[in-house]
C-alpha cells in the first residue's frame, strides 16, 4: 500500500489521539512527555531543567520518560495510533525506508493535510510509540532519522560513507543521478536520496551535492565567499557587485563591511585587480600587479627593446586594460626609457631605488 492509499484513511485528530495516550500515565509521566516532546509547548525541555524542577537527577527524567513510552507502546494496536504507523511505514517505503524526522514528519502531515488538528510534535510523538519504527538521534554526525524495523543500522551509516567517499574522489559538486551511478546497484536509489538528507557532512548547492567541508561551497570568511562568487560569474566583478553579491548570496554575512571585502581583494594573491575596481582570479590568467607591473614583465620576458604596439599587445594578453592606461604608463615613469620612435626598453637602474615612489 502507498502512502497516498493510506493517507486517505490518516483522518486522525491528534488533540484527541493526544489527550487519551496521555491519560493513560500518572501525572508526573504526562508532565515529562509533555515537556520533552514539546506536546502543546514551543520548545523541548532539556532532561535538566526538568529534573531541576522536580529536584530528582536527569538520569531519573529519563527512567520516567522511557517507563511512560514503555506504557504506551503496550496500546499501540489502537486503531488511531495503528493508522499513523501505516501512513509511516508507507512513506519510508516509498523513500528507501529511511528518512531524516524532519522529511518524514513533513511528507506524513502532507498526506493528512486535511485535518487541521496535526501538529508536528504530536506526530514525532506518536512514532515513538511504535515496534515497527526506529530512531535513530541527533548527534555530531547525524540528524534525527527514523528507518523500519527490518533496515540494519549499520547498512544505513555504510551507505552514508560510500557516499562520501564517492564525493571526496571526486572532489567536486555531482548531481544525485551521478553519485547513484557511481554507486551502481549497491543500495536502492530512494535510500541514497534519503541518506544525503541525514548527514550533516552533505550540503545541497544548485549544482549538486558536496561535503559541507569544502570552503568552494560552504565559505567559512569573506575570502571564500569572493572566491565562489566570481566562479559563479566566470568572469571579473567590480567591487562594487562583488560586495552587494555577499549581502545577497550570503545573508549570514550581513556585518560584512565594504573596507573588509576590499582589504581581503587586496591581500591574497589569488585575487587580482583587472581594471579600475575589476577584480578578477589569478587562476583565470591574469596576471597580479599594477599595469607599471605588467609593462616590466613584457619588456624583461622580452630582454630587449619593443614597439609600443608591441607592448600594447602583451600587455592585453595579460590582463584587459584600457590602451591610454598602457600608453600613460610608459611615459609616466622614466625607467621606461624611450630608444627610439615609439619603441621603449626598461632601465633597472632608475626603477631600483624610485619605483616605490612611482608605483601605485
Amino acid at each position: 500500500m502507498t502512502a497516498s492509499d493510506t493517507s486517505a484513511q490518516a483522518q486522525v485528530d491528534f488533540d484527541a489521539l493526544m489527550k487519551r495516550l496521555l491519560g493513560l500515565l500518572t501525572k508526573k509521566e504526562q508532565d515529562v512527555i509533555e515537556r520533552r516532546f514539546a506536546i502543546g509547548k514551543d520548545k523541548r525541555e532539556t532532561l535538566d531543567k526538568i529534573g531541576k524542577s522536580y529536584s530528582i537527577t536527569r538520569e531519573r527524567v529519563r527512567q520516567i520518560e522511557a517507563v511512560a513510552i514503555q506504557k504506551l507502546a503496550r496500546i499501540s494496536q489502537d486503531k488511531s495510533i495503528r493508522v499513523v504507523h501505516d501512513l509511516a511505514i508507507s512513506v519510508l517505503n516509498e523513500h528507501g525506508k529511511v528518512m531524516s524526522e524532519a522529511l518524514l514528519v513533513s511528507e506524513m502531515i502532507k498526506h493528512i493535510g486535511k485535518n487541521k488538528n496535526v501538529g508536528v510534535n504530536a506526530v514525532k510523538f506518536t512514532l515513538w510509540v511504535s515496534d515497527r519504527l526506529e530512531k535513530h538521534e541527533k548527534n555530531q554526525f547525524y540528524r534525527p532519522f527514523w528507518y523500519t524495523a527490518d533496515v540494519k543500522l549499520s547498512e544505513i551509516k555504510a551507505g552514508i560513507r560510500d557516499i562520501k567517499k564517492v564525493l571526496e574522489k571526486k572532489h567536486d559538486v555531482m548531481s544525485f543521478s551521478e553519485i547513484a551511478q557511481t554507486l551502481g546497484t549497491k543500495y536502492p536509489e530512494a535510500m541514497l536520496e534519503s541518506l544525503l538528507y541525514i548527514s550533516w557532512d552533505f550540503l545541497k548547492t544548485e549544482k549538486g551535492w558536496g561535503l559541507k567541508s569544502w570552503r568552494f561551497i560552504n565559505p567559512r570568511s569573506i575570502k571564500d565567499c569572493i572566491t565562489i562568487i566570481l566562479k559563479k560569474h566566470g568572469k571579473p566583478l567590480h567591487f562594487s557587485e562583488i560586495m552587494e553579491r555577499i549581502l545577497r548570496d550570503f545573508p549570514n554575512r550581513k556585518r560584512v563591511t565594504p573596507q573588509a571585502s576590499h582589504n581581503e581583494l587586496i591581500r591574497h594573491d589569488e585575487f587580482v585587480l583587472v581594471g579600475r575596481g575589476l577584480y578578477g582570479l589569478k587562476e583565470w590568467g591574469y596576471a597580479a600587479g599594477t599595469v607599471c607591473d605588467l609593462i616590466r614583465s613584457v619588456l624583461l620576458e622580452n630582454k630587449g627593446p619593443m614597439k609600443r604596439q608591441q607592448i600594447i599587445k602583451k600587455v592585453l594578453e595579460k590582463r584587459d586594460v584600457r590602451l591610454g592606461t598602457i600608453s600613460l604608463s610608459l611615459q609616466k615613469y622614466p625607467f621606461f626609457k624611450r630608444v627610439g620612435r615609439a619603441v621603449y626598453e626598461y632601465d633597472g637602474s632608475l626603477d631600483k631605488n624610485r619605483r616605490r615612489k612611482y608605483s601605485g
